[in-house]
This record gives structure tokens, C-alpha cells and sequence, in this order.
């Protein structure tokens, strides 16, 4: 048996836990271009880093890697479905990313991304209906689960995205009880399969802007 595993946004006072510090370093895989970055205008999109190729289950059960996600721009996100606060929030925005898409884009030029940071849990039908409640469209917004080492290494390695599984303190040792830490940004990639920018998902617009600079006919 398991806890319910709730991502912890402690009000007031940091309390340094041992677990942060471990999550602090995964961040830190986020390129040093990327810390740069500016989502000012420019001409360009500085690509920051090559997906690897990947081995990851969708929400239909099917096989989804890498190249899966070539001749689209994508715009991903990470979650999990027992998340009770930053989750729900975050694809409540991608919901409304999606609704701000035109025909074109839905049709094929644009695609969302959602991917499992609890994937032992998360199987391809719960993220299905955890999708269905935020309104997903078929074949336009996916979601991604898998084995949790080829998970990992792809979110952390790949997305440059931290992900860390923390035990609870002063939880029933008898549970496996555990807090799941997980990156709130967005990641945009490119038609091929480049990491292009990283994204408050309180800004829309700029994320968006930049998704249609690289569709087929934009620049990048």
C-alpha cells in the first residue's frame, strides 16, 4: 500500500530537507544556456539541447519515442495524476494552450505534452482519464508514462527537467510513503526533436509565440 503522494509548496519559512538539496542537483542539469536565456524578442530560437532518443508508453497504450515527436512542434509539460495542486494547475494551462490553437495547428503543426514524473503509478489508462477531465484532445495533446528509470533518465537527461522521489518524514514505516518533486516549466520543442526554450506556464503568450516561429514557414 502507498500514500498519496502530494508535491509540497511549504508557505513562509525554507526549511532546508535533505530531499531539496537532492532535487536542488537534478536542476541543475539544465543547460547553462538555458539560465541565459531570454524570451525578449529575437530572431532566433537558440536550440539548447537534442532529445535522446527515448522508449515511453502513450495514453493509448501504445509505443511513443523520440521520433514520434519529429515533423511537430511540441510543448511539454510534467505531472502526475495523484498531484492535489501544481499539477491540476498546470494543465489547466495547457487546456488553455490548447484552446488558443487554430485549425492548422491542430491539425498537425502543434502538439501538447504531458508526461508522468510517478510513472509506477500513472498507467497509460489513468493518464487517459486523467486527460479526458482536463478536456485533451485525441492525437493533439499526449501523455506519457513508462518504466521509471527510462523515465527519468528521459525527463532529467532529455526534457533537462528535474524529478525526484523523496521519502516522507515521520511517515508509517510500514508504507511507502513519499513526496514527488517535479520541474513547473514548460519545454519547447522543435519539428526536429530540439529542446528550443523553457517557459513560465504563467506566460502563454510567449510560449505560443514561439511554438508558431517554429511551425512549418516560421523561423528556427
Amino acid at each position: 500500500m502507498q500514500a498519496v503522494a502530494v508535491e509540497k509548496h511549504p508557505p513562509g519559512k525554507l526549511v532546508l530537507h535533505p530531499g531539496w538539496v537532492a532535487f536542488a542537483a537534478l536542476a541543475l542539469a539544465l543547460p547553462m544556456g538555458a539560465l541565459l536565456f531570454r524570451q525578449e524578442a529575437r530572431p532566433e530560437l537558440p536550440v539548447l539541447a537534442q532529445l535522446p532518443q527515448f522508449s515511453l508508453v502513450a495514453e493509448d497504450g501504445k509505443p511513443f519515442g523520440r521520433d514520434d515527436l519529429l515533423g511537430r512542434v511540441w510543448i511539454a509539460d510534467f505531472v502526475f495524476t495523484s498531484c492535489a495542486d501544481a499539477c491540476p494547475r498546470l494543465q489547466a494551462k495547457m487546456k488553455k494552450l490548447q484552446d488558443r490553437l487554430v485549425p492548422l495547428e491542430q491539425g498537425g503543426n502543434i502538439g501538447l505534452l504531458s508526461i508522468s514524473v510517478d510513472p509506477e503509478r500513472d498507467t497509460p489508462q489513468k493518464l487517459k482519464q486523467y486527460g479526458d477531465i482536463f478536456g485533451a484532445r485525441q492525437g493533439l495533446w499526449r501523455s506519457l508514462t513508462g518504466e521509471q528509470k527510462e523515465v527519468e533518465r528521459t525527463v532529467v537527461q532529455g526534457f533537462h527537467t528535474a524529478m525526484a522521489k523523496i521519502p516522507r518524514e515521520g511517515a508509517d514505516p510500514h508504507l511507502e510513503a513519499f513526496d514527488i518533486m517535479h520541474g513547473e516549466r514548460l519545454v519547447l520543442v522543435d519539428r526536429m526533436g530540439r529542446i528550443r526554450g523553457f517557459y513560465d506556464a504563467d506566460e502563454p503568450d510567449k510560449v505560443l509565440r514561439d511554438a508558431r516561429l517554429l511551425t512549418v514557414g516560421g523561423r528556427g
